[in-house]
């Protein structure tokens, strides 16, 4: 009996579209292993700042309290926010749609989930 692998199925020309992609960005951006420390860095600093807020948040007893402990996260973000709300900056996910996001993240989730309990 006969295996089909995933790509058998694959669109080609999406196939293609996909690693030319990767390609230009390894040589104009970034390598695949920058680009991982990257994202590493990223979901560190979101990790810990949320830590902060949300033990901030959870100690605050007035409106006013929780306003203060957002502002440190806010001023932390605002530079970043500023540059994408004035088109200076836009993200991956900005263009590939959030449907299409949310469709990768479940099927990567889900796929390495499936691994890991096997």
């Amino acid at each position: 009996m006969l295996e089909n692998t995933e790509s058998e199925f694959k669109d080609t020309s999406v196939v293609y579209e996909k690693e030319e992609q990767r390609s230009r960005i390894h040589y104009a951006v970034a390598d695949s292993d920058s680009l991982i420390g990257t994202t590493s860095d990223t979901v560190h600093l979101l990790l810990v700042e949320f830590a902060k807020l949300t033990k901030a948040i959870a100690a605050a007893t007035t409106l006013e309290e929780v306003k203060t402990a957002a502002q440190p996260s806010a001023d932390l973000f605002a530079p970043l926010l500023n540059k994408q709300v004035a088109n200076q900056l836009t993200f991956p996910y900005q263009h590939k749609g959030i449907d299409n996001v949310f469709g990768e993240i479940s099927a990567r989730a889900q796929g390495v989930a499936d691994i890991i309990k096997s």
